[in-house]
């Protein structure tokens, strides 16, 4: 599992890039990173794993810890490596409205 920073991740963000939020919900419907696709660790946990595609995966959280648990279910089920968007959607807040939908 890679890992970098949320102000990395958002300066080099490409359409080549999949980003997936593992957050609940209702965590998710609150405020999360535009173009990011809701998969919560919950569901990972419990065996559901979402569609592979060609797309580097980055995995985001609200701070990082649950994105990088997702992050090594996804590559124990034969996922490629992931990368931990570190400080989460918490940094993107930071960032400004324009990094959020």
């Amino acid at each position: 599992m890679k890992r970098i920073d949320y102000k990395d991740f958002a300066a080099a963000r490409t359409d080549a890039m999949r980003l997936i939020d593992v957050r609940e919900p209702h965590e998710f419907e609150q405020v999360h990173v535009k173009g990011a696709e809701l998969f919560p660790l919950s569901a990972l946990q419990n065996g559901e794993l979402p569609e592979m595609d060609d797309r580097e995966i980055f995995v985001i959280c609200r701070s990082g810890a649950r994105s990088q648990a997702a992050s090594m279910i996804l590559e124990s089920k034969g996922f490629p490596e992931c990368t931990n968007v570190d400080g989460g959607t918490l940094a993107a807040i930071a960032l400004g409205q324009d990094h959020l939908a």
